[in-house]
């Protein structure tokens, strides 16, 4: 069976090559080409395809099967090119509102709480001086940003 193939295949190869130079697949290789036309041969093969009809049957299934590959390729691209983007006009009253949403204030309550319960007493007297709006000096800002994101981002770290 694989002898009846790779001659099949060697029989085959010019129509590979001639299919390539007129329908051009841009990321592919010669050794791409060879490869689809070796799948569409064992198809055609295992298809019960006669064998007076295999090269008639393989450069009609070859050839689709490449125009395909070059169509999937450009509505990719096209995909790329025109992806849908956000439309900051669209949400503009949200975004100047300064308001959260139920989840924004879960989420944070949820955070302040595990911070919270995790900072000694001192760093706790900052972040709630932070909070109510209170001056922290540059030092103390910085320390109390540290130490939060230890607490948050070494805990992510060790439990991956």
């Amino acid at each position: 069976m694989t002898d009846n193939l790779n001659s099949l295949f060697e029989k085959i190869k010019p129509i590979i090559s001639k299919a390539r130079r007129s329908i051009r697949v841009k990321s592919w290789d010669i050794d791409d080409y060879f490869q689809k036309g070796l799948i569409t041969l064992n198809e055609l093969l295992n298809s019960g395809c006669n064998e007076e009809q295999i090269f008639v049957h393989f450069k009609v299934k070859y050839r689709q099967k490449l125009i395909d590959m070059v169509r999937k390729t450009q509505a990719q691209k096209r995909a790329w090119e025109n992806e849908v983007g956000i439309d900051v006009y669209e949400s503009e009253s949200f975004i100047n509102s300064n308001k959260n949403t139920p989840e924004d204030v879960m989420i944070f309550n949820s955070l302040k709480l595990e911070v919270s319960k995790r900072l000694s007493p001192n760093y706790r007297r900052l972040l709630k001086k932070q909070l109510d709006g209170e001056v922290l000096t540059r030092m103390e800002k910085h320390r109390l940003k540290e130490k939060i994101k230890k607490i948050l981002f070494d805990d992510a770290d060790a439990e991956e």
